[in-house]
């Protein structure tokens, strides 16, 4: 029986692991996420539910600084990584030219993400409080978890690059396990601190949590890979310019568009009308963009087993498997949406102070159509990025 629950799961559904633990992520986030919305109504006011969406919005910022610097890595690592495997002590053995190119690749990455980890930590932390100090002041003690929400935005964005290389040697299904356990623990921390009253403050012990405990796992799962990948490079080694930028500043362009589609509406919001609308707007897209996100891990998550083919020229495997992934997503992220419109009607039904604290029906609405034709073109790219 469980055998062919896990048949009909990885070869009608297309559900493998990678695939089951970032969707799971996601689901745990509408089980997980109703309870912190529940916990933000009893013990934020408006205006805090308005600061604590607008400082995610505002540090999203950093993809601008960002520029598609991880997909490259990613899509660059799988490559290279075709002529390489992992070793039983969790090394990479194999050709040593490419294992010498993904030494050149990560050095020349963490070259730039030091330099702009730094200006991304000053640059937040004077450009925000100028930005939420802009308004008249609100009763909401904003000042000390925007500061440590900035200095943990500069010191997590350091390791962007060690994660992109991990789903480019196709350790997708590991990076996705770990997050579903960050996501479980950020929202303990952040459920923890509501319940014990500590309004805005939850802000700085979240962003505690998410500093430490990836930087703990990467030193405890992956020292020797990084040991091994953080050494000087051989003869062999990556242009940037020449062999990464023409792909990379393609790629740059659409995360860039994406911040001002998701990312920058609260802080906008926020600053044309208020924190209240801008909470409004913040839990209204976070639930839309859950969906959305479910249903692009049938094709992102695959793009670096996608690289690999293109390196080894399978290309009707290749367009096979992406015909197949593209359906799937399609389907699960119109049922999800049209599943969530029906929600939020009930609530404005039966719980209508909740119901308040998101848009509209109308307004949502346009949010999750929005989000699900945006997905069409998010679709396309990931055939696009495997080439």
């Amino acid at each position: 029986m469980i055998r062919q629950i896990r048949h009909f799961l990885k070869h009608r559904i297309g559900l493998d692991r990678a695939i089951g633990a970032s969707s799971l992520t996601q689901l745990m986030r509408f089980v997980t996420g109703p309870i912190t919305m529940i916990l933000m109504i009893r013990h934020f006011t408006p205006e805090e539910q308005g600061f604590f969406y607008s400082f995610a919005g505002v540090i999203g910022l950093q993809v601008f600084l960002e520029a598609g610097f991880a997909q490259s890595i990613t899509q660059f690592t799988s490559k290279e990584f075709a002529s390489l495997r992992f070793h039983s002590n969790g090394a990479l053995t194999g050709s040593p030219a490419a294992l010498s190119r993904l030494r050149s690749l990560l050095s020349q990455a963490n070259r730039y993400y030091r330099s702009m980890a730094a200006v991304l930590t000053v640059g937040l932390g004077i450009g925000g409080y100028w930005f939420f100090s802009y308004k008249p002041s609100y009763d909401v003690p904003w000042q000390i978890p925007w500061f440590v929400a900035c200095i943990a935005a500069g010191i997590g964005f350091l390791i962007t690059p060690f994660w992109a290389f991990l789903e480019g040697c196709n350790r997708v299904a590991q990076v996705a396990t770990f997050r579903l356990w960050s996501t479980l623990g950020g929202f303990l921390v952040v459920t923890i601190g509501l319940i014990m009253g500590l309004g805005i403050y939850v802000v700085v012990w979240g962003a505690i949590f998410n500093l430490a405990f990836p930087i703990t796992y990467l030193a405890l799962r992956w020292r020797k890979l990084l040991c091994q990948v953080l050494r000087p490079p051989g003869k062999q080694r990556i242009s940037w310019r020449k062999d990464v930028w023409g792909f990379q500043w393609r790629i740059a362009g659409t995360w860039i568009c994406r911040y001002f589609l998701e990312s920058g509406i609260a802080p906008l919001a926020f600053h044309l009308s208020g924190p209240a609308v801008a909470g409004q707007i913040g839990i209204t897209l976070q639930v839309s963009r859950l969906i959305a996100q479910i249903g692009n891990n049938w094709t992102v998550l695959k793009i670096p087993r996608w690289g690999a083919m293109v390196a080894a020229t399978q290309w009707n495997k290749f367009n096979e498997s992406w015909r197949e992934a593209a359906i799937r997503s399609t389907a699960i992220r119109c049922a999800g949406m049209c599943f969530f419109l029906i929600a939020l009607f009930a609530i404005q039904q039966l719980w209508p102070a909740a119901s308040s604290r998101f848009l509209p029906l109308p307004a949502a609405a346009g949010f999750a159509i929005g989000l699900a034709l945006y997905s069409f073109f998010l679709i396309s790219s990931h055939y696009t990025r495997a080439m």
